[in-house]
């Protein structure tokens, strides 16, 4: 009964397309919209999203569904930075042939000098298709003849090869969208849990849709659950200083299959739960049954662990040489992709595959070693009630010692054994583990990003500051120096001197590269301009920080706000004037203190004739604030960089 039941609506269910009456056909415009100057509620736009549709049915092919959502996309081209949005890329899953990319259409609209619309239709050699893994492939292509004024306009056919994959919708993007609507149909046989994510005013619109189709001779009707959403005059979402993921913040509609129904009172719940999924992946041949591999021992690794008898030297161990031995190939994966033993003979390897390899390590020395789901910050991130494997984008390494665990991806070869990998930090991590498995918070409490600059320089009757530097970077602080020491010192060299015109720096010494323990040592000399006007020389002692802009300039934020860690920053030191000069103008010694106590700002300055001894400490005891804590912080920043660029002035003694 239930396989007959399913196989009439497998094979009869029809298609039917909505669309809303207030949207224009493909191919037909209104002038007006070619004339359209900016958007009407956001004046800054770049490009103009003037539709954005998707139209979700289900077809069959033999016994097996197939999910087609229709796509339909129309930009009004507003800027020269706009331009870049007839630059199209669709990636999709193709491995196993499992997602198709069909139907591609494109055109640009523009108007002549008459006022004539003209129409330029993308040519079917302007498509292209590549292969970007094993797992995914990229549609591309460039729409025709743009130029800031255009419309341009294209639409495509993707089909799923599954009933439960039904696309999340996003109302809203990095640009304005006048109307975003998005469509289903879905056979009452499928059940799905919804979220609606959004504080825009959506329209819904639910409805049962009676079916006809034929079988075996006879007409049999079935119903189907038809949703449309429409959200219409929705901002941008544009990227702002120190925000999390972008996908956090979108507005949206996500969907996954939770049930299937079969119309005789026998329903099959799909919702899954973490311990079902835990069972899952711990039998998956791509990753539970990779943890059973044995992965060969080389004398070096024995070597190295020959003389160490506790846990966590174990783990540092065994961390740093897979990290220093296996190559990561870019790609984020939570499987193995061609099996750990392959991966570890050619070095190199997806995330997943490098800390399963690590994870054997570790088990084999005797150490509490568990595979852990996580979703990097640029993921965005988990909701823990709902058990999908979908919102996870890798595997990392959770080893546990005593009432401790400590984090590891072994495709991170920077990142120190005793912290948090950055791209997870604050965040929540899946441990997969019959036994030990579950949620585990990944924070940092301790200081975690540390930078104290010291130093002294003279000013010269040359209109130059001369002198020598140490800064001591620890933690979160030290991880991208490191990478930048190790990869390209002249990257290292433009990190340092890029914020400030004329700077130059030499003899540099850096020490501390390779031992986590210990912070990064910087020495190196410097000499840079300063400005003068006719007696008068102005120079700030705010150096090698980078704190010298203001991030936070906008008078409104939409998004929270993450430093991902706390911060501490000093900058102390002696600066001596010429014998001819004598200070002019001292900025006064300064306590500045958030509201919240969770911003702290000295600044002490002593001068004697000859010389300024200062001291400048910030400190952050807060790693995130609200968007609503905005106005305090945005008021408090403009008073701590008004105070950070001081000037301090000198002026020329006069003669006797």
């Amino acid at each position: 009964m239930r396989k007959q039941a399913l196989t009439i609506l497998l094979l009869f269910n029809s298609l039917l397309i909505y669309a809303e009456k207030d949207l224009p056909d493909y191919g037909k415009i209104d002038k007006a919209d070619l004339q359209l100057k900016e958007c009407e509620f956001d004046k800054d736009a770049e490009a103009y999203n003037l539709i954005s549709y998707g139209d979700v049915h289900y077809t069959i092919a033999g016994e097996d569904f197939n999910i087609v959502t229709e796509r339909r996309s129309r930009i009004k081209i507003l800027k020269d930075k706009g331009l870049d949005e007839a630059n199209i890329k669709i990636r999709f899953y193709s491995n196993s042939n499992f997602e198709n990319i069909n139907n591609i259409s494109g055109l640009t609209y523009n108007l002549d000098n008459s006022g004539n619309i003209i129409i330029t239709k993308l040519e079917k050699s302007s498509i292209y298709i590549k292969r970007i893994d094993k797992q995914f492939s990229e549609v591309s292509f460039t729409l025709p003849d743009v130029k800031v004024g255009s419309v341009i306009e294209f639409k495509y056919t993707d089909l799923k090869k599954s009933a439960g994959s039904l696309d999340d919708w996003d109302f809203q993007d990095d640009i304005p969208t006048r109307i975003s609507e998005y469509h289903i149909l879905i056979p009452s046989l499928f059940k799905f849990t919804t979220q609606l994510l959004t504080y825009q005013q959506v329209e819904q619109k639910n409805d049962i849709v009676s079916e006809n189709a034929v079988y075996d001779g006879s007409m049999i009707r079935y119903n189907s659950g038809s949703k449309t959403y429409i959200a219409r005059n929705i901002p941008a979402l544009r990227d702002e200083p120190f925000m999390g993921a972008a996908k956090d913040y979108l507005e949206r509609v996500i969907f996954q299959l939770s049930g299937i129904d079969y119309g005789d009172g026998d329903v099959i719940n799909l919702r899954s739960s973490w311990p079902k999924l835990t069972q899952e992946l711990l039998e998956n041949d791509d990753f539970g049954a990779q943890l059973k591999k044995n992965i060969p021992h080389t004398s070096e690794l024995d070597d190295s662990l020959k003389n160490v008898q506790d846990d966590y030297g174990k783990m540092v161990v065994i961390h740093n040489y897979v990290r220093n031995n296996m190559n990561w190939n870019g790609e984020e994966a939570i499987y193995s992709e061609n099996g750990i033993k392959s991966a570890w003979d050619k070095k190199s390897g997806n995330n997943g595959e490098i800390n399963l390899i690590l994870i054997n390590l570790l088990r084999d020395a005797g150490l509490n070693a568990y595979p852990l789901l996580v979703s990097t910050k640029d993921n965005g991130s988990v909701n823990t009630l709902y058990p999908f494997l979908e919102q996870f984008n890798n595997t990392m390494t959770c080893v546990e010692i005593g009432d401790k665990k400590y984090i590891l991806n072994g495709a991170d070869k920077y990142n120190p054994t005793s912290l948090v990998p950055y791209d997870v930090l604050n965040t929540e991590g899946f441990i997969v583990d019959v036994n030990k498995g579950g949620w585990i918070s990944l924070y940092d409490d301790k200081d975690a990003y540390k930078n104290i600059v010291s130093y002294f320089a003279q000013i010269t009757p040359q209109d130059s500051m001369t002198g020598n530097v140490t800064i001591y970077s620890y933690d979160y602080a030290k991880n991208p120096r490191v990478k930048k020491w190790k990869e390209d010192k002249g990257s290292f060299v433009n990190f340092l001197t890029q914020s400030y015109n004329g700077l130059k720096i030499g003899d540099i010494e850096v020490t501390g590269v390779d031992k986590d323990s210990k912070p990064l040592q910087q020495k190196f000399n410097f000499s840079m301009p300063v400005n003068s006007s006719g007696d008068y020389e102005y120079f700030n002692i705010n150096l090698f920080q980078g704190l010298e802009k203001n991030p936070f300039i906008a008078d409104e934020r939409r998004t929270d706000i993450e430093f991902n860690y706390k911060q501490d920053f000093t900058i102390s030191g002696k600066i001596f004037i010429p014998d001819n000069y004598q200070f002019d103008a001292l900025p006064k010694n300064i306590k500045m203190i958030m509201p919240d106590s969770s911003i702290i700002f000295y600044r002490l300055l002593q001068a004697d004739s000859s010389s300024l001894d200062f001291r400048i400490t910030l400190n952050f005891v807060k790693s995130s604030y609200s968007s609503g804590a905005y106005p305090l912080l945005h008021e408090f920043y403009k008073k701590l960089f008004g105070a950070l660029n001081e000037q301090i002035v000198i002026k020329k003694k006069t003669s006797n």
